[in-house]
């Protein structure tokens, strides 16, 4: 799996309308032994890398760990409170799956087809 980029990023931003959220085919299909609340959190993840995706400089995507949109795009998207401990746990289990990579405080992701 690839990772987001600026090149890569800008093709799906434009794929897509202004109020939908993207929710990779595959992630539902190849990643069955993953909770629906992990493939919603991996979901927050890529909307708010969407909006507000930084770049290191080699054009990588990246968000801080500690991005409140994550976490206040999750809660909208699974209907429930979602606070910093669930947050770990979600990040862990996505990288376990090979979703994310954390590098200290940049979450990278990788691209589900």
């Amino acid at each position: 799996m690839e990772l987001y980029n600026k090149e890569n990023l800008k093709v799906l931003k434009d794929s897509l309308l202004d109020d939908s959220y993207y929710m990779p085919k595959g992630l539902f299909q190849s990643n069955k032994n993953l909770r629906l609340e992990t493939k919603l959190a991996y979901v927050a993840i890529l909307d708010t890398l969407l909006k507000k995706a930084n770049f290191n400089q080699d054009g990588i995507a990246m968000l801080k760990r500690d991005n409140p949109m994550i976490m206040a795009t999750l809660e909208k998207l699974a209907n429930k409170d979602v606070d910093k401990d669930k947050m770990e746990k979600y990040f862990d289990e996505l990288c376990e799956a090979n979703l994310i990579e954390i590098n200290k405080q940049d979450i990278f992701v990788y691209q589900v087809d």
